[in-house]
């Protein structure tokens, strides 16, 4: 005779493949998801200065990056209740010391598909100016110099220039180790 929970497991629908999703809080919680977060114990044992995905498409590259951005970043929410029932926290205190501890920037080109030079620069200042609106924090910095938050205010409001676009990533990171205190992760998609 069948318990009331396992009348509930046999009847529940199967969870589907998350094909197309790289959201890593999605992924992992509405979908069939495949445990990779000893990923997360590699990069913390090897310290790689970059890494490079070599995959082909439909790989979960994207998938795994938003992991790896979702553990590491420090937000206001508690992002370890996406890791709490996976392989990186039964590794040890050790390793979930680093969650949601550094500034993350995070962006991905990979819709980034143009006709002209100009749809193209367009598409990636929007995309640069979507990670800064991001960290809208820095504004309010007491620890970024009132010339990197002009700097910060003329991309948000799309007066920046060609000279700004080239150095955003590192004007931006420079912002967020000095407002934070920890150099951030870089995760570039595509």
């Amino acid at each position: 005779m069948k318990n009331k929970t396992d009348q509930k497991l046999s009847t529940a629908l199967p969870r589907p493949m998350p094909i197309g999703i790289s959201d890593y809080r999605l992924a992992s919680t509405q979908y069939y998801y495949v445990d990779k977060t000893l990923m997360i114990k590699d990069f913390l044992d090897e310290r790689p200065m970059v890494s490079l995905f070599a995959r082909p498409r439909r790989f979960g590259k994207t998938l795994n990056m938003d992991m790896l951005r979702t553990f590491f970043e420090k937000t206001e929410e508690d992002t370890s209740i996406y890791f709490k029932d996976k392989k990186i926290w039964s590794c040890g205190e050790v390793y979930r010391n680093y969650q949601g501890k550094y500034p993350v920037i995070f962006v991905t080109f990979k819709d980034v598909k143009r006709n002209t030079w100009n749809e193209t620069y367009d598409h990636i200042y929007k995309i640069l100016m979507n990670e800064f609106e991001r960290h809208r924090e820095l504004l309010d910095s007491d620890r970024c110099s009132e010339y990197e938050k002009a700097y910060f205010k003329r991309f948000m409001t799309g007066q920046a220039d060609s000279t700004d676009l080239i150095t955003a990533f590192q004007n931006l990171s420079q912002m967020l180790d000095e407002h934070y205190g920890t150099a951030p992760i870089i995760i570039i998609d595509e």
